[in-house]
């Protein structure tokens, strides 16, 4: 009963018949990796599609000097690979890199693609999985457009989960992680929580924040 409830959380399998759920349960390997292991690497041949159903994995681009950029932080439901289910030979264009402990399902491309065709349900959460990553990658985009540091970080804490529920948000990784995703180097991201914290607009407690000050928060980002 506790894995069904696993795979119930994931957006994927959102509303399916019991049948399909139970063939996909079926198709699935489980397999988990440590902190800082390589699940993917840019490149690999795209054979299978990866869902997250613990930890935190981050999606990384590598430069040929060994520099990387973290793209996109993927946690429990989201899917890796999705956007290359009909193409021919895919391959990765992305490493996918543990940066917590992470545990993922995996389904063939093959084996996925045939349960599409028997419940258009699931072939509906596939094409609101793929909005959703575009959805991503256009506040990616804009988070990278935005000038300062301040602004970054105002940016990102009001986008995670429910900033307006109770005022409290927590970061889903350590804070370097955090940085490196907001394109901000380490020292400037401590710097600046500890200067909201000074001014009254949150209160940091390890990877929990309360946001004191929305309206404060939410002015940084001007007419964004």
């Amino acid at each position: 009963m506790k894995q069904e409830k696993t795979f119930i959380d994931i957006p994927l399998l959102e509303g399916l018949s019991d049948p399909v759920r139970e063939s996909f349960m079926n198709m699935t390997r489980t397999k988990s990796w440590t902190r800082g292991e390589l699940i993917i690497s840019e490149g690999d041949v795209c054979k299978s599609l990866f869902i997250v159903t613990k930890g935190v994995a981050a999606v990384q681009k590598y430069t040929p000097s060994g520099e990387y950029s973290t793209i996109r932080l993927l946690e429990a439901g989201c899917c890796f690979g999705e956007a290359h289910l009909f193409e021919e030979q895919p391959r990765y264009t992305y490493t996918l890199e543990a940066v917590t402990d992470v545990t993922i399902l995996t389904i063939s491309m093959e084996q996925f693609r045939d349960l599409m065709e028997t419940d258009p349900k699931i072939r509906e959460n596939y094409l609101r999985v793929l909005f959703q990553g575009m959805k991503a990658q256009d506040q990616r985009i804009t988070l990278l457009s935005l000038k300062t540091v301040r602004q970054k970080i105002a940016y990102y804490l009001l986008s995670l989960p429910d900033p307006e529920k109770d005022g409290k948000v927590s970061l889903p990784v350590a804070k370097e992680v955090v940085a490196k995703y907001l394109s901000i180097p380490r020292p400037s991201f401590s710097r600046e929580l500890t200067l909201m914290e000074k001014e009254g607009s949150i209160k940091v407690s390890g990877r929990s924040i309360d946001l004191l000050d929305i309206p404060a928060i939410r002015k940084e980002l001007g007419d964004l």
